[in-house]
């Protein structure tokens, strides 16, 4: 919390919503920044310090850039991120009502609908650019034979990542399964065994995707740090025995060793 309060104090005393979109370092800024505000924010159940105002104008600027150069894949994946950013916004909002008892059963229930849709609709809706096939990796140059005694997922499996220019859209994918687990999990005041059955399929999305990016030799440099959030929401619906226990270590292991 308190490099959260330090991190925003010195963002809001640099930069406007409006002054932020003007420059790469700015939006880059923005971007890093409001990515953990809304981690933490969901994670505590409380709101994001920073206003919605911030995330909306996020939004329109890639919007724009995407409107203005439709041949370049980088600003509609700008604007799904921007997009995606919004909607945990909202999220942390309805969290923090609801962990402070300011909305009925019924009033938490239909906006947490109305995220659930918004969530599935902005995975719907992704320009099919973002999805090419050509792209897909198929092959792994290091393919091995799995290990049932200590590998949970198959990270070699053809279609799970995307090569460049859209490695991205794989990142994007990751996060999003993460926040509908936060989401889907605060459905309401359910006890473990009642949690939805299929954020345990979505961990393992998020397992096998990290697992992909980290034994693909062309993966870009810092690609399994931008994931180690997802990691860790991911970690905590798996099946609770030692094959998966030993896997999570291993990968946070991996984490701290790269610094």
């Amino acid at each position: 919390m308190g490099h959260q309060r330090a991190a925003f104090e010195v963002f809001t005393q640099l930069f406007t919503p409006e002054s932020a979109m003007q420059s790469p370092t700015g939006r880059m800024i923005f971007a890093w920044y409001a990515r953990f505000d809304v981690f933490v924010g969901i994670m505590g159940r409380f709101e994001t310090a920073l206003p919605r105002v911030w995330f909306s104008t996020f939004v329109e600027y890639c919007d724009s850039q995407a409107a203005a150069e439709p041949e370049k894949p980088v600003w509609k994946i700008e604007a799904c991120s921007a997009r995606l950013r919004l909607i945990s916004m909202e999220m942390s909002i309805l969290f923090s009502k609801g962990a402070r008892s300011e909305l009925s059963g019924d009033a938490y229930f239909a906006e947490h609908q109305r995220l659930a849709k918004e969530l599935q609709d902005w995975k719907d809706g992704w320009d099919p650019a973002l999805t090419d096939p050509a792209l897909l990796v198929t092959e792994f140059s290091n393919e091995r034979a799995l290990y049932p005694n200590d590998d949970i997922v198959n990270p070699f499996a053809p279609g799970v990542l995307f090569k460049q220019p859209l490695f991205a859209s794989t990142l994007l994918t990751c996060e999003w399964h993460s926040i509908v687990i936060m989401h889907e999990s605060q459905a309401g005041m359910l006890a473990d065994e009642d949690q939805p059955p299929n954020l345990g399929e979505r961990a393992y999305a998020i397992c096998q995707i990290f697992e992909a990016i980290e034994l693909w030799t062309s993966a870009p440099n810092g690609s399994l740090f931008v994931t180690q959030a997802c990691l860790a929401i991911a970690a905590l619906f798996v099946p609770r025995d030692t094959r998966h226990h030993m896997w999570i270590r291993r990968k946070f292991a991996l984490l701290e060793a790269m610094g």
